[in-house]
């Protein structure tokens, strides 16, 4: 989504006080996952502020444990290294990828890890309403308090 006043004055509306383009992500060190040994290089190093979308990977899930992109390592170090793990709507298409989000969120809980929520809308049609978003947050499985902090950058 290209940066402008039209859609900056419409997430307002939509209860939003800032809007993150496409183009700020490197000021902000907002990374998007590859994969899992890059996402550890850059967490161990410092190099980013929040890792986004950690569950989107090829792998398929075992009968015995979901293959979300998170372990118990990248947790530590994510805690250690004051990383945020960041979640986009737009990742969510499926149940196979809701159960991964479930499974990082419960992760990041136990490891005191923070997680942030992104829509990563395309155009102005796509952006959600905060409540929408908090809702839908505490329906996957966080607090009222987790919600309002993921929503919050």
């Amino acid at each position: 989504m290209e940066r402008s006043k039209e859609i900056e004055d419409f997430a307002r509306k939509l209860g939003f006080n800032k809007v993150i383009f496409k183009g700020d992500f490197d000021s902000i060190g907002l990374f998007i996952s590859k994969d899992y040994n890059t996402n550890r290089k850059l967490i161990e190093r410092k190099n980013i502020k929040i890792l986004v979308d950690p569950h989107v990977n090829n792998f398929r899930d075992s009968l015995h444990f979901r293959a979300s992109g998170l372990d118990h390592v990248i947790c530590n170090l994510s805690s250690e290294n004051k990383v945020a793990i960041g979640v986009s709507l737009r990742s969510i298409k499926d149940g196979v990828m809701l159960g991964r989000v479930k499974q990082n969120i419960k992760l990041c809980r136990k490891y005191k890890v923070n997680v942030r929520f992104f829509t990563f809308a395309e155009n102005k049609y796509e952006l959600r309403s905060k409540e929408d978003m908090l809702a839908f947050l505490r329906a996957i499985g966080m607090t009222g308090k987790e919600a309002k902090d993921a929503m919050n950058y």
